[in-house]
Order: C-alpha cells, then structure tokens, then sequence
C-alpha cells in the first residue's frame, strides 16, 4: 500500500452541518472544522444525508442533483433481499462542497430522507456507510476521512477499507462529539447489510499494526458502533479532554497514544454582539430584549426587580434546564430567561413549563426560533449565562456567550472546565459548580447578581469571590467584559482550531504510513 504524503483533500463525514441540518453542536463543530480547512487552501468535501431537505422547498439554500446512483439489495437476518436506491444533490456554503445524500425510490426515502436526522438513525448510518463508498467510487478518494460521531463511523471505516483494498493507506480520523451506546450484531455492519466486507486488514493498537478481522473487532467491543470506530481509527478525538478521558476509560486507555482534541471554537465579536444590543434595545435595557422574546409566547413571566439570566439549550435532561429553574429558590436576586429547543421530549418539556409556573414573576420559558442577532444581543445583556448541564463535551454556547463578554456558570462535567476558568482561582471568566447541586448553583448566580448586576460585595454569598469583589472595587466589574472576550480570543478561535486539526491529520497520516509499509 501507499499513504498521503500531505493531506490536501479531506472528506468530512456528518449527519449534521450548521447552516443546512443542525440539531444540537455536531453541526457547528463540523462547520467549523470545514470552514477552518478551507480557507486556508485544503480541499474540503463534506458527505452527509439530506435528511429530506432535498425536498423542501422552502429549506432556504440551492441544491442541484449529481450524477449519482447507488443501487442494490442487501440481505437481511431473515434471508431476504432488501432492494436500496441512493443519490445525491450538492450546495456549496462558506466555500465547502456539501454532498447530501437521498433516497432515489419509495422504500429507501422512508427510511433515508426521515427530516428529523436522528428518526430511524441506525439505518440511516448503514445506508450512509453504503452511500460513500459508491460516492469514492464515482468521484475518487481522500486524503483523509474524518467521521463525526457514531453514525459516520462505520462510513468512514467502510471508506477506508475501500481504499485500502485498492492500495491506498488513507488515514481515518473519528471524533466523539456525543459518546452512544448503539450496539448491534456483526451483521448489521457486515457486507449483507451495512457493506463492510469481513477480511483480515491492520488496526493501529498503538504498540503496532496487527492484522485482525473486521468482526473479530467488532466482537472485541460488543458490538458497540463507537467503540468499533474508536479502534478502528487511526487517530480518535473529542471536544475536550475530559470528555475524551470518558471514552477512554470505555474503551481502555491504551487508546491515549492514538488520541488528540479538538476544541470548538466561535465567531461571535463583542462588537457585533454591542451592535445588537444597541440597535434592538435603544433604552439600554436588557428588559427591552425580553419583551421581543415574550412577545413570541412561551410560559411563566418575568418581574424587572432582580438580574437578568440566560439559560439556552436542547429540551433534554442532559442540558439541565430544570436545575436553573429550581436554583432561582436560592438566588432571590435572579431572573431567568429560558430559550429551550425542543427536540420531542414532551415529558420533560412540560416539566420545565410546570417548574416555571411555579415560579411566577422569576422565569420564563420560551420554545420559539430566536433570530440570531436577538439572541446574541441577549447573551451580551445578560449577567450571564447558565449552563448546569448533566454531562456536556464541550459547550458551545459558553464560549459564545463569554466572545461576548457574559460570564457563564457551569456545572463541572465533561469539557466544561477545561471552557470556563473559575473565578474564585484569581482571574476567571465564571464559576464552576457541582453537578446537581441546585443550592450550589443558586448561590453562584446570586453571587454574581451582587457583583455584576449591582455591586454590592457584602451580598455576595460566596465568600471567596466576596473577598475579590471587595479587593478589586467596581473598576474590576467594568473591565471584566474585555477581560472575557479576550479569554475567548486566545483559545477558542479558528485559528487554534485549525492548529489542532492539523495536528491530528498529521498523527493519523503518520499512522497510515506505518501501516502501508507494515509487511503483509
């Protein structure tokens, strides 16, 4: 075999892109890694499902059909054939080729083209699998293949193996966004079904390449789709590093000599962010903003007598709104806006609405579309951002808010440490609380409601940042916006991400070196 001696051409592979199909951060994070790419001369294509939007009007960006087809059957447990037909339309957004893959007849669009990307997600990764394959096939190959999540692996390990049976050692990168437990039988991945052939073929396991059958390994981690990615790549990687340790300890730790980190980053600019505010609330006043959120319904209300919070994210158990709303009972300082996305949990979502009813004049609940320039103008206004997640990767929407200069309180779990630097350790960008802890998480927000909203350090009731609200004066406060959104300008821009990702290409091309030059 031969590898890549640069890696000029890379294949992004995702269910989710920003712009196009986004549910949750997969999309952004995927953008940004495109985006990051192509501007600086590499050639960027990214692959994933249409989820429908090919169909759709209204989707609000130009596709156009490819000369494309991907037909066949495949077979089932039960011995029949299941006859599938695939094509593709193509966009281009910011600079990057987008390839959306779609079903061609009746049978394979009820499963593919589902618009909710994550509705009949196991087959849409195993017709995925199918589809680039055949797109390599028509178009040619990579330099590099990067898998985003669970349900881009297998299509990014079915790719390579394409490569490798024609003499090509491309380097397979395979990031871990959200960890999933989706585990199935040999089968669902094989070549009957998903296309993978079985045949003995180098995994890189970190002391050596030693040759194992696909389902030897698939075996080896029960099935796990994430876990047959992990070890399959040649480099894995996630959003932070403590999330990433999180897999690692799933998997085995011998992984850490194969892994790297990938840290999002943002585009949001306090000026721009200043713009908004000044435009959409003349009167200075971030009440002005809630009165355009309220305007779009939602439930419980808002009293003008306290500090204004933000709270943003899916409606999920995960993002933790509940515990911001329950924390409001140890902060009588706070006022809480809530901008939740729905995403079908109609349990939980008519928990958090119950919880908000019950906190009249303190909260308010909003399911609407916030335009982006309301919302950024919102994390500016707000004293800042709560984000008391049950587990997060990374946590877009804190390095957001604090681009714009908002601190954020966060729970510390997963990457969310490694985003926000506690303020009680000396010069901080927020506070960091214990998971669950709603007392905790209370305080916090009350602490800063008595340091940012109103200055008055003897209310604070943290008593380490009482002390450095008090030593540092108001001056401190008045700074702290610019002090923030530099925090943000030194780590968290594309810039750095570009850096981190040419430092993993370049481990996972080495990899494939070595493994093109391993006897046979």
């Amino acid at each position: 075999m031969r590898a890549p001696e640069a890696v000029g051409k890379v294949y992004l592979l995702t269910f989710e892109y920003a712009g196009l199909v986004k549910v949750g951060g997969l999309g952004e994070a995927v953008r940004q890694y495109a985006v990051a790419l192509a501007r600086r001369g590499l050639d960027v294509t990214v692959l994933m499902p249409s989820h429908g939007r090919h169909l759709d009007p209204n989707r609000g960006f130009p596709l156009s059909p490819l000369d494309f087809r991907a037909c066949g059957d495949r077979r089932g447990l039960d011995g029949r054939l299941y006859p599938y037909c695939l094509g593709a339309e193509k966009t281009e957004v910011d600079g990057v080729k987008v390839v959306m893959f779609k079903g061609l007849d009746t049978a394979t669009g009820l499963v593919f083209d589902r618009w909710y990307p994550y509705e009949n997600v196991e087959e849409k990764a195993a017709l995925f699998a199918r589809a680039v394959v055949a797109y390599a096939e028509r178009y040619g190959l990579p330099d590099l293949i990067h898998a985003n999540d669970w349900h881009s692996g297998l299509a990014g390990v079915a790719l390579r193996d394409y490569a490798e049976r024609r003499g090509l050692a491309v380097p397979l990168v395979y990031t871990i966004h959200l960890s999933s437990g989706y585990s199935f039988p040999w089968h669902y991945a094989s070549a009957d079904w998903a296309g993978l052939p079985d045949r003995p073929h180098l995994v890189w396991r970190v002391c050596c390449h030693r040759r194992e059958l696909y389902s030897s390994v698939w075996d080896s981690v029960g099935g796990s789709a994430e876990g047959f990615a992990v070890v399959e790549s040649d480099v894995v990687s996630s959003v932070s590093w403590g999330y990433l340790n999180e897999a690692l300890s799933k998997y085995g730790d011998w992984l850490r000599g194969k892994s790297c980190v990938l840290y999002n980053s943002t585009d949001w600019r306090i000026e721009e962010a200043e713009s908004h505010f000044r435009k959409l609330a003349p009167d200075g006043s971030p009440w002005s903003l809630v009165e355009r959120v309220e305007s779009m319904g939602g439930e419980g209300s808002l009293d003008r007598g306290g500090a204004l919070f933000l709270a943003v994210g899916r409606a999920t158990s995960q993002k933790g709104l509940d515990l911001a709303v329950r924390a409001l009972d140890f902060a009588l300082s706070a006022r809480l806006l809530v901008l939740a996305i729905p995403v079908g949990d109609f349990g939980y979502e008519e928990y958090l609405r119950r919880l908000v009813r019950e906190r009249p004049g303190r909260a308010f609940l909003s399911f609407a579309k916030i335009p982006k320039d309301l919302y950024m103008a919102l994390n500016y206004a707000a004293t800042a951002l709560v984000m008391p997640s049950r587990w997060e990767p990374f946590g877009i929407s804190a390095i957001e808010a604090m681009a714009v200069g908002t601190p954020v309180i966060a729970s510390a779990v997963g990457g969310l440490p490694e985003v926000v630097v506690d303020f009680r350790g000396g010069d901080g960008v927020g506070l960091l609380v214990p998971p669950e802890d709603v007392a905790a998480l209370g305080a916090a927000m009350e602490s800063l409601a008595n340091w940012i909203w109103s200055f008055k350090p003897g209310s604070i009731p943290d008593g380490r940042l009482r002390e450095i609200a008090s030593a540092r004066g108001p001056e401190y406060v008045k700074d702290l916006k610019r002090y923030i959104s530099r925090y943000v300008d030194e780590k968290f821009r594309e810039k750095n991400l570009y850096d981190q990702l040419r430092h993993c290409y370049e481990k996972a091309r080495q990899m494939a070196f070595f493994k093109a030059i391993t006897p046979a």
